[in-house]
């Protein structure tokens, strides 16, 4: 047996059928050019030096359940034995890697049986985390809710000396429907114009009863001091972003995402149907005083323009709109299952991120893929005239189809009109769309229309598509269009699937927007099916494995560097210093395994992050490019504010 699985064992990390497997384990897992001694020779102008290839979590070893002080799986160890166990586990295996683990914060409790056995929280593996945001010394997490829970938002305070003492709990905000999902959350310190510093909160709520809810919150105490009523979607709103106007901070927008909810009934317009995408203003952009409920700016709906249409189902031959998807069928997953094949593309949005001047709103629709949107008349017009629909801009997204519609025949005559909407996308501003749609030409410009969104699905296999579209900032486009240097020239997009295969994380530019492109993808070894289902589903002394995904989720991104959640594959940080050639610098994947979930959360020198199975994580990273991680403001991938 080598001497690394005869150490594996005197950890008590793995039982006898564990130790069989585990050479092979190790082999697959090394850097053979390092393990050989192979000698590694840095340039001198390389920030990042020699650095190995992407941690692969070894699902086999990283238990999945509680655990005490020596790494074996125990549900009647105490937190003091489980905390031991974690921090044994995590040193040993690897799992942090310029990262620093400062605080576990578990927020979702154990219960304990007759027998003296825990189960059902963060310390066992098992919690339902969800989203998180930070502003002031104020922190704000939420609950999946599944099965028609009622755990509240979770409200800490963070201490004056953020690494010596951990975050504490001061209050909490119910449920507004039972099984909310808090999906997504967004938070800003300012002051009004009253001079008094608030803190506005905002949640969606990812359930078909769901929408958005707004909160204002003391930043002397964290306590709730106003609740506004709640916007409902009809359905579910999954994503957000939240933009705060430079020139005005007391105007706050959110960008929402209907994702399943569109389509639906709108409950807040009789008749009419929920939008993929809505922009909102939730305070009174002259007072900063919170609005009593969501004031809706404008709307955007894809299939209206000609993009796919939602629920677009292939041919007899299983031919989509974009290609076809690989059929695996016979290949079988590690649940013992073949995979499925793919029937329809759901062509719903997913999640949206503003730039820092609010002219554009990146867009990650699903299995329709990427593109950008025009939001110049948002940030050109009052939110009371966007409201009352006198800023001059279409309210809605302009229907092109005879009769409305959608995917029968399309008027020319509607093409030039979509460029006047609210929301538009940016290539019906490139002068030679421009053209096409004037002379009415339909098919030429459903060509460009169809090139402007980047999009793999199919033929690559994803439930979701496109999750995730986050700008890199201080990358400026040097195409000449990009006249005030606002403009990035390039974007994160993550894709999310949670079963074989997994989900990469591709880099885009966006030079010229209208026509986005990917320069490099990131991933890790189970991002190859062949690898993805040979995933262990015991633990290493025969018990079942709970069941954890491992796909790419919520990256906040820097100059030269992107620290994403991977759910079971921890974070992640990736160096984009060559955008050409990502390449993994740093890891933090917890004990007992969990799935991290949230947008890492940089305050103060810090990071936090929400791991749906073991609750709140608070960590500093140290490696390559940790100096461009600022200290004096808070930073969330999918929110840009303006301190």
């Amino acid at each position: 047996m080598p001497n690394k699985a005869k150490q594996y064992l005197k950890w008590g990390l793995l039982g006898t059928a564990a130790a069989i497997l585990l050479p092979t384990v190790l082999v697959l897992n090394n850097a053979p050019a390092v393990a050989q001694g192979a000698p590694c020779v840095a340039q001198k102008t390389d920030p990042v030096g020699c650095q190995p290839g992407p941690f692969d979590v070894l699902p086999l070893l990283i238990p999945t359940r509680r655990i005490d002080e020596k790494g074996n799986l125990n549900p009647m160890a105490t937190e003091e034995q489980v905390r031991a166990g974690a921090k044994l586990v995590e040193q040993q295996l690897g799992l942090f890697r310029n990262f620093e683990h400062i605080h576990w914060v578990p927020y979702n409790p154990s219960t304990r049986n007759a027998q003296g056995a825990w189960a059902g929280g963060d310390l066992d593996g098992v919690g339902d985390g969800r989203a998180l945001t930070i502003a002031g010394n104020c922190a704000f997490m939420g609950h999946a809710n599944g099965g028609g829970g009622e755990r509240p938002m979770e409200i800490y305070r963070l201490a004056d000396n953020r690494v010596t003492t951990a975050p504490r709990k001061v209050g909490e905000i119910p449920v507004p429907v039972k099984g909310a999902d808090d999906s997504i959350m967004s938070a800003s310190l300012f002051k009004k114009a009253n001079g008094r510093d608030t803190i506005v909160v905002a949640r969606d709520i990812s359930t078909d009863d769901g929408g958005l809810w707004t909160y204002e919150v003391d930043p002397a105490d964290c306590s709730v001091v106003k609740s506004a009523k709640g916007l409902e979607y009809g359905g579910d709103l999954h994503e957000m972003g939240m933009w705060i106007d430079p020139k005005n901070p007391m105007r706050i927008l959110m960008v929402t995402a209907a994702s399943g909810g569109a389509g639906r009934p709108d409950p807040n317009r009789p008749g009419a149907i929920t939008p993929d995408l809505r922009i909102h203003a939730i305070t009174d952009e002259r007072t900063g005083e919170l609005l009593s409920t969501p004031s809706t700016l404008a709307h955007f709906t894809l299939q209206n323009v000609g993009g796919p249409v939602r629920g677009e189902r292939p041919d007899a031959t299983g031919l989509f709109r974009d290609g076809r998807f690989p059929d695996y069928t016979n290949v079988i997953n590690y649940n013992g299952q073949p995979i499925a094949n793919a029937t329809q593309q759901s062509n719903v949005s997913h999640q949206v991120t503003w730039s820092p001047d609010g002219e554009r709103v990146y867009v990650a629709f699903g299995l329709a893929g990427f593109f950008v949107l025009n939001t110049e008349a948002i940030v050109k017009s009052t939110d009371v005239a966007l409201v009352a629909k006198t800023a001059g801009c279409n309210w809605e997204s302009t229907n092109i189809f005879r009769g409305g519609v959608i995917g029968v025949e399309i008027d020319p005559a509607k093409l030039p009109l979509i460029r006047s909407d609210c929301m538009h996308m940016i290539v019906d501003n490139d002068p030679g769309v421009m053209a096409l749609a004037n002379a009415g030409n339909v098919n030429a410009y459903l060509r460009m229309q169809d090139r402007s969104r980047f999009d793999p699905f199919p033929s690559s296999v994803n439930s979701t598509g496109a999750h995730s579209a986050i700008p890199v900032p201080n990358r400026p486009s040097l195409d000449k269009s990009n006249v005030d240097g606002k403009r990035p020239a390039y974007l994160v997009l993550s894709t999310e699937r949670g079963g074989c295969p997994t989900s990469m994380n591709y880099i885009v530019s966006i030079e010229v927007e209208a026509f986005p492109v990917p320069v490099s993808t990131f991933g890790v070894s189970q991002n190859e099916l062949g690898a993805c289902v040979k995933t262990p589903t015991v633990e290493a002394n025969g018990d079942p494995r709970k069941n954890v995904n491992w796909q790419a989720h919520n990256p906040t991104v820097f100059q030269n560097l992107i620290i994403i959640s991977w759910y079971a594959h921890g974070l992640r940080a990736i160096d984009i210093s060559n955008i050409y050639n990502p390449r993994e610098v740093g890891h933090a994947v917890t004990a007992p395994v969990g799935q991290a979930r949230s947008y890492p959360v940089f305050d103060k020198g810090l990071v936090y992050w929400v791991d749906n199975g073991t609750g709140l994580h608070v960590g500093r990273y140290t490696g390559p490019w940790a100096n461009q991680i600022p200290t004096d403001v808070v930073v969330q991938g999918n929110d840009v504010h303006h301190h």
